[in-house]
This record gives structure tokens, C-alpha cells and sequence, in this order.
């Protein structure tokens, strides 16, 4: 196998973290008290605009702008654009996320339009509340899918959870849940927000008193400071990110060339010892701790964790006889499209075809498919949300892009296909990464960046699934530890 750049297997996490810190503010929500909706009254009193820079250890990577529109009709529109300049392994580039939200007088929510740029990919998503059920289109804006997300309850926005949490008069020491809508992944995800003791900071040359709110989100912890006014002054969040209340002025000052810090080398984690070859290991054992209580897919198929050991054993499948039949009934859902990756759609099921032949088997088709992925996309990393048929088009992408198109090319040649998301060791360190499984007889790890049939044992599993499930990556990012104890060879 060829010597691949390490820059090749990052840029799955770069979105899910700064929307940690940024979509979160922009989300829908919904708070329930014994199973029904509370509508809070707040008196509306934040400024009509605010203007924050975006630091990443104490380096400014970009700004936000945000404004608050109070309509004739009783209600409200806010607009926000966030404009940053990320660091990728050494490859900077820029991103911009525009979002409008509509509200009614009584701060439920009605409708949004979320908007993500980047240098090669867009993805947008759209949606309003129609009765108990939100309405969502995503994807490109000419290949818009359509989807349904069920409500329990009235959903409402004030700006952000921290908003929220400060209009409902939380006491201090309290803690109240909430839930969020992430529309970057279609989720809607449970989060605690606990009111702290006040604080007194400095914000653009005065000392302002300010009520503190942290969020625990996914095992993540992430901070606000509110003023007076529920405006909110500052905010700290995950690897070293932070946003504070500048002028206008100060927000569109530029961004330095050098002040990006590669978040995909603080993210990162040390090996205790080199693995000069990972991909003729046939067996590896690493001690896992920091992960908490978090719900992860650590044990089954070549993973096995106990006690905090993870021992990944190599697959063998050379005696495995081709799938002639259908796959059972209980993964045929891993053969149907999603929202983003399309299986479905006749650009995929074409290129499909062009690949692999009606006569191949499904051990010929796996290979075939991972194969072409691996030659004909340009490994580079990006900032986006990745979709299948965008990626075909671009024929670039990280780790993220190889496994949405790999996942869609595969169900559309009629092989069961889905997406892993954990850690994978290159050059010391274990990287963040993303791969696939493949249905074949039985489940086969995948790789579509390295081409590597089955992925090597350094792939540790730590999520499976699209979109929402990856988040919960974001509970152990800087906390997560790993000691590799032993290694077999072929």
C-alpha cells in the first residue's frame, strides 16, 4: 500500500466540534416540565445586534454577527452568520454558517434556514413546525430530501439554550433539561444546563457582572455568561474554543494566516508505543479509559471490550462463501437511502453499475466498490456535511466523504452498508476517522481511504450510524485515553 498523508484521515469531527459551541445557540428546542410544554414569558431585551469573535486557545479564528428583528406582527426573526477559518492538518480553510429563524409572539418556533459553506461543499437545511411534527429539507438546495421528525411537545427557540435557561429564571445551583435540535444532523439530543454562581468578567474594557450557565451536552461541558439584559457576553467550549462580545470593528478586524491551530492535532491521541505496520497486525489489545458512562458500540463483531480492555481481532473471511441470497430481514434497513447518503438516486445507482457487474458476487462487488472510492476521490480534507451525490460530483473529501459514498454506492449494488466512527492509529498518534461495514455473509470492516479489506485492527469502533450518533463523540474528545498492551502480527 502506498505511504498516504496523514492529513487524508481528517475532518469528520471539525463541523460537529464548532457546532458544539455555534449551532447549538442557533437550534431548535423544546423544555418539559411533567410531560408538557412551558411557554416562558421573557420580555425581550437583548440588544438588536451583537457582534463575537470566535478565539481557539486565546487565537481569533473568526467572528459572529447576530440579529434580533422584532416584526409588526408580534413576533421575531433573528439572522446569524458565523464566519471562521479552520486549520485541517495544515490546510486552512474558510467556512461560513448563515441561519434564519422566524418565532412567534409567544417565542415558539416556526420556521428556520441553516446554511453551510466551505470551499468545495454546501449543505443547507431548512424546516418549519406544522402541528406536532417538524418538517425538514436537506441537502443541496437543488436535491432537497424531504423528512419528518415527530414533537412532543410545542417547540420554541430563545436564541440559544443559555437564552432559554436565562428566561426561565433558573435559581442558582439549579439544573433543568432541555432538548436540542442539531440540523446538521437531523437529531434531537437531550442536554442538562445548570445556573452557576455569578460572575463578574471583563468584556470590551469594563467589568460586567453576569449570570453563568453550563451545559452538559453530550458529556461535553460547554459555558455562557449572560448579561443583564440576557445578552450573551462570552462563551467557552471544547478543545480550547471561545467566543466573546467585541465591536463591530473589532469582529471584522482579519484573521492572521498563522492563527489556526490544527484542531486535528489537539484532538488527537499519543500511542504509547509505534506501530510500524498496522495493517499485518492480526490482533491488538488497548486499555480505554475517560469515556465515562457515554453509550458507545465497543463490544460485537471483531471488538471485544471488557473491564476496560479492548481487544480487536482481524477478520478472516477467505473461506466465506459469496452472498447468494438475500440479506436476512433485520439489516435490509442498511440497504435503504438516507437523507444523505443516496442510494437511491440515479447518479449513484449509474456509477454503481459502471463498477460492478450483474455476474460479480458480493465479495467481488465489496472490493470492486472500496477500490474505485479509494482511486477516484481525492483525499483532501474538507468542511462540510457530507452527502453522497455531492461527493460523486466533487470527487473530494476526508475519511467522512470516502465513507458516505462508499456506504451509497454500496447499497445501491445491493450490499448492506453502514458507517463506523472511532479512532485509527497513523504515525504515533490515533486520529479521529471514519470507515464502513459491509454485509457479505457476515460483517466485513471496510476502508475506502487506505483500500484496505478488512480495515486493519487499529480502527476502533466507537459509534455506528449517520449524522446523530456521531455525536456522541463529542463527550470524550480531549478526554479519552489509550494504552495499547499487546500486538500480534500475521
Amino acid at each position: 500500500m502506498p505511504k498516504i498523508k496523514l492529513s487524508i484521515v481528517w475532518g469528520i469531527f471539525i463541523t460537529l466540534v464548532f457546532l458544539t459551541l455555534l449551532v447549538i445557540r442557533l437550534e431548535l428546542f423544546q423544555k418539559k416540565s411533567g410531560g408538557i410544554a412551558v411557554v416562558q414569558k421573557a420580555a425581550i431585551q437583548r440588544p438588536a445586534e451583537t457582534w463575537m469573535n470566535i478565539y481557539q486557545k486565546e487565537k481569533k479564528i473568526g467572528f459572529v454577527q447576530r440579529k434580533f428583528i422584532i416584526l409588526e406582527t408580534g413576533g421575531f426573526q433573528t439572522k446569524e452568520n458565523v464566519i471562521m477559518q479552520i486549520n485541517t492538518m495544515g490546510i486552512i480553510q474558510a467556512l461560513q454558517i448563515s441561519t434564519e429563524t422566524a418565532l412567534n409572539p409567544d417565542m415558539s418556533f416556526s420556521s428556520f434556514n441553516f446554511d453551510l459553506n466551505s470551499s468545495l461543499f454546501r449543505f443547507n437545511a431548512r424546516g418549519y413546525v406544522a402541528q406536532d411534527k417538524l418538517i425538514l429539507f436537506t441537502g443541496l438546495p437543488s436535491a432537497q430530501q424531504k423528512s419528518e421528525i415527530p414533537l412532543k411537545d410545542i417547540p420554541y427557540i430563545g436564541g440559544n439554550v443559555y437564552e432559554a435557561a436565562f428566561a426561565a429564571g433558573m435559581e442558582k445551583d439549579a439544573t433543568r433539561p432541555f432538548s436540542i435540535f442539531d440540523p446538521s444532523t437531523r437529531s434531537i439530543r437531550a442536554i442538562k444546563v445548570t445556573r452557576e454562581a455569578d460572575e463578574v468578567i471583563p468584556i470590551m474594557g469594563k467589568r460586567v457582572l453576569t449570570q453563568k450557565f453550563c451545559a452538559d451536552f453530550m458529556g461535553a461541558k460547554n459555558c455562557a455568561w449572560l448579561g443583564k439584559d440576557s445578552e450573551i457576553l462570552k462563551e467557552t467550549g471544547l478543545l480550547g474554543l471561545s467566543m466573546e462580545k467585541v465591536s463591530p470593528e473589532k469582529a471584522r478586524e482579519g484573521i492572521a494566516s498563522d492563527s489556526s491551530i490544527d484542531f486535528a492535532q489537539i484532538a488527537s491521541i499519543t500511542s504509547n508505543i509505534n506501530i510500524t505496520n498496522p495493517e499485518k497486525l492480526t490482533e491488538i489489545k488497548i486499555k480505554i479509559t475517560g469515556i465515562r458512562d457515554l453509550f458507545f458500540l465497543l463490544n460485537g463483531g471483531r471488538q471485544n471490550f471488557r473491564q476496560g480492555i479492548m481487544t480487536i481481532t482481524k477478520e478472516n473471511f477467505s473461506s466465506l462463501k459469496a452472498l447468494k441470497n438475500k440479506p436476512p430481514e433485520e439489516i435490509n434497513q442498511y440497504l435503504q437511502p438516507s437523507v444523505l447518503v443516496q442510494s437511491n438516486h440515479p447518479q449513484i445507482k449509474a456509477q454503481a453499475q459502471k463498477i460492478v457487474l450483474p455476474t460479480d458476487n458480493s465479495q467481488q462487488k465489496m472490493r470492486k466498490i472500496v477500490n474505485w472510492v479509494y482511486i477516484n476521490i481525492e483525499k483532501k480534507p474538507v468542511l462540510s456535511v457530507p452527502n453522497a451525490l455531492e461527493i460523486l460530483n466533487n470527487k473530494t473529501g476526508d475519511c467522512n466523504e470516502h465513507a458516505v459514498l462508499t456506504a451509497a454506492l454500496l447499497r445501491a449494488a445491493g450490499l448492506p452498508a453502514q458507517i463506523e466512527t472511532g479512532l485509527i492509529y497513523l504515525n504515533g498518534r490515533f486520529y479521529y476517522h471514519a470507515w464502513n461495514i459491509v454485509y457479505i455473509g457476515q460483517w466485513i470492516t471496510t476502508d475506502s481511504v487506505f483500500n484496505q479489506i478488512p480495515a486493519d485492527v487499529t480502527h476502533i469502533r466507537l459509534v455506528r450510524g449517520e449524522g446523530g450518533e456521531q455525536l456522541n463523540l463529542l463527550g470524550v474528545m480531549g478526554k479519552i485515553q489509550l494504552e495499547v498492551l499487546s500486538i500480534k502480527n500475521d
